[in-house]
């Protein structure tokens, strides 16, 4: 038995008008982490009233002009252990379903408990979480405000022999007297050693706080790997209901039937030519209907990727096809480069460039562009103590029609890690997102006495272009000035029984 008690004090701040700060909130609060190891392959995680202001923040990501959500991948402690047993077989690649259980959807949890282990052949786990982020976040007036969502997960594999499995998955999203509920099955099948077949099915029922009637649909993919040395073959189908609907889970799209295709052969040169260790030609197609968008898509990407010395990896490749949007057809030629190496042992860049064709994703007035997308990175580990990360990325999108430029911007990020000693570490963080006109600082320092024992002091703010004119504020007008700021101490203390 291990107990984690925690507490945090922290004081926040926001600039009311002009230059005037408002009154700064200040916040103490207490939580408990619990591990009970149940049997010695059954384990309970428990957290009352968790706090994971020590965890670093997103990175920028371009938010204008997309077709698709955007993933932020999970870092919170309490979450990410155990989470691969609610992996669905065959999810994720190129498929609509990224991810079946994204507890990112978890926002704000005052409660959660899982139970993990196995038992003989069976592997299994259990997730209940008590969300009050999305009452919250309610506008004012609304009949639920202030209420809570309820999350119940349960998943099950049972081992039919080494690499293989079945699988099933019930999920349960309770708020405000509507519900979200789906079941579901899996299976991942070793075929060969070279030979693997996935998929699942899931069944979703849905009612809205507000409606009478209950809606349903059903998700389905399945696929087909084939893999050596030197052959990759790859294949998957997928479709969905306009009526699927799956609240923990992160999926591009719904109202959607697809299949695609991947191909890529391996040649390896003689060891004599040092430098290059592989060159592969592909070829990925992928084709279908989006009853949403109200037409059929195709996509056809050749290319080449290389690997070098040093870590060094190159890529090549042409998109052709179209797509629809807003029953409009538009189309998608473009090309892309990606590349990187690691020049000597404390230096590695990296880059990418694309260009072509792009669609101004308006559901009124969507429209033919033409857009470059380029990035550099970096990152400097001089010595074994400090790491610094940098990277740059700009995005220009014309409207092809014209030339006229519709939008450009500039996503900056840096982060760099100090590490004085095994227990004591610093952390910063800055970004810029041109496209809002902000700069965000994270600032962290962490003394880690043991695993579960450590004090955390941070500083965040958010700094804004915007103007305070007749009683509200004004994006992308005026200077740069910091409009959040705040502190937090969190101290967490482990204790075995």
């Amino acid at each position: 038995l291990e107990v984690i008690p925690s507490a945090t004090m922290s004081a926040n701040q926001s600039r009311s008008a002009g230059t005037a700060w408002g009154e700064a909130s200040s916040k103490g609060d207490i939580g408990a982490s619990v591990k009970y190891g149940i049997t010695s392959t059954i384990t309970l995680d428990a957290t009352v009233n968790p706090d994971f202001s020590q965890v670093e923040s997103d990175a920028f990501q371009v938010e204008v002009n997309q077709r698709f959500p955007n993933f932020f991948s999970e870092k919170r402690p309490f979450f990410m252990e155990g989470a691969g047993i609610f992996t669905l077989a065959g999810q994720g690649n190129d498929n609509s379903l990224q991810s079946a259980i994204h507890t990112r959807r978890i926002a704000d949890p005052v409660f959660g408990a899982k139970v993990t282990g196995s038992i003989g052949r069976l592997t299994f786990g259990s997730l209940t979480a008590l969300d009050q982020a999305p009452g919250r976040n309610l506008p004012d007036g609304d009949p639920d405000t202030g209420k809570d969502r309820l999350f119940n997960i349960v998943r099950g594999q049972y081992s039919l022999g080494p690499s293989n499995y079945v699988g099933a998955l019930a999920v349960d999203s309770e708020f405000a007297g509507g519900y979200n509920r789906v079941v579901g099955a899996d299976l991942s099948w070793r075929v060969s050693s070279a030979q693997r077949i996935s998929g699942f099915a899931l069944a979703s029922t849905t009612r809205d706080p507000h409606a009478q009637d209950s809606k349903s649909g059903v998700g389905l993919q399945g696929g087909y790997d084939y893999s050596t040395r030197r052959l990759v073959l790859v294949g998957y189908g997928e479709h969905y209901d306009k009526d699927f609907q799956m609240d923990t889970a992160f999926i591009n799209r719904v109202g959607l039937t697809s299949g695609w295709g991947f191909a890529e052969y391996s040649f390896y040169p003689p060891k004599t030519k040092t430098w290059l260790l592989r060159l592969s030609p592909f070829s990925f197609t992928q084709g279908g209907r989006d009853r949403f968008a109200g037409g059929n898509e195709l996509l056809q990407v050749s290319g080449i990727r290389a690997r070098f010395a040093r870590n060094g990896n190159f890529r090549a490749d042409r998109f052709d096809g179209f797509e629809t949007w807003a029953g409009r057809r538009f189309d998608r030629a473009r090309y892309r480069m990606f590349g990187g190496v690691q020049l000597y042992r404390w230096l590695s860049v990296d880059g990418q460039l694309s260009f072509g064709d792009a669609v101004y994703y308006d559901r009124i007035d969507p429209f033919q562009g033409r857009s470059r997308d380029s990035n550099v990175g970096m990152t400097l580990q001089p010595s074994g103590r400090l790491s610094q990360s940098l990277n740059y990325r700009r995005v220009v999108f014309n409207r092809k029609a014209t030339g006229d430029r519709v939008y450009d911007l500039d996503l900056i990020y840096s982060r760099t890690t100090y590490q004085f000693s095994r227990q004591f570490f610093v952390r910063s963080i800055l970004q810029y997102d041109s496209s809002r006109s902000r700069v965000l600082t994270d600032f962290l320092s962490s003394y880690e006495l043991r695993p579960g024992t450590v004090v955390f002091a941070g500083y965040g703010s958010l700094i804004e272009r915007r103007e305070y004119l007749d009683g509200q504020w004004i994006s992308n007008r005026g200077d740069y000035e910091t409009s959040q700021r705040g502190l937090f101490f969190k101290a967490s203390y482990l204790h075995r029984f």
